[in-house]
C-alpha cells in the first residue's frame, strides 16, 4: 500500500491551479484510510478501527467515482448488487455476534462504491471496484465462518489487485482531465 501511494502521489502532482488536484487528494485520501485498514488488521484488537477506517476510504472513492460519472442511474445494477449483499448478510450473519451492525453498514457502502465505479465506465475503476468487493467477501467468509490459508491467500491477491487497478484508473483519469485542461 505505502507503494501505491507514493506511485499516486508522484503521478498526481498537478500543478497548483489544476482543477484535478482536490480530486487527486481526494482519492489520495482514500488511499490513506486503506493504509491505516490495513494496519489495524494486523492487531487482534483492530478489526473495528480497520473495518471503519476502510469504510471511510470507500467514501473518498465514491465521491470521486461520482465526479468521473458517465452513465446514468442503473437500477438493474443497484438491484444485483442488493441482492448479492443481501444473500452474503444472510449467509454471515449466524456467526457475525456484535458485529452484524458494522458489516451490514459496510456491506452496502462496498456495494454502493461498486456501483458508482460501474457509472464512471473507466474499465480499471471497475475492475479494481469488483477485486475489492470480492476480497472483502472472501475476507468476511475467512473471519467469521471458516479461516483457511487458502482463503487468506485470495483475499490478499484480489485486495493488492483491487487497491492497483484503482490507482491505475484514477491515473488514467487524471492524465484525460488534465489533457482537457489544456486542450480548454
Amino acid at each position: 500500500m505505502p507503494l501505491l501511494i507514493l506511485i499516486c502521489l508522484l503521478e498526481t502532482k498537478p500543478l497548483s491551479h489544476s482543477k484535478t488536484q482536490p480530486f487527486n487528494y481526494l482519492f489520495l485520501t482514500g488511499l490513506m484510510f486503506s493504509f491505516f485498514g490495513d494496519f489495524f488488521l494486523l492487531f487482534s484488537w483492530g478489526f473495528l478501527p480497520g473495518l471503519g477506517s476502510f469504510l471511510l476510504a470507500h467514501f473518498f472513492y465514491i465521491f470521486c467515482f461520482t465526479k468521473l460519472t458517465v452513465r446514468k442511474h442503473l437500477p438493474i445494477l443497484a438491484a444485483g448488487l442488493l441482492v448479492y449483499v443481501t444473500v452474503l448478510i444472510f449467509y454471515l450473519f449466524p456467526y457475525l455476534k456484535e458485529m452484524k451492525i458494522p458489516v451490514i453498514i459496510y456491506g452496502v457502502v462496498i456495494a454502493a462504491m461498486l456501483y458508482f465505479a460501474v457509472r464512471t465506465t473507466n474499465k480499471n475503476l471497475i475492475l479494481g471496484a469488483v477485486l475489492f468487493v470480492i476480497s472483502d467477501s472472501v475476507l468476511a467468509i475467512n473471519l467469521f465462518v471458516k479461516k483457511t490459508t487458502v482463503l487468506s491467500m485470495i483475499v490478499m491477491m484480489t485486495y493488492i489487485s483491487a487497491q492497483w487497478f484503482l490507482v491505475k484508473g484514477l491515473l488514467s483519469n487524471s492524465k484525460k482531465m488534465k489533457f482537457t485542461e489544456t486542450i480548454h
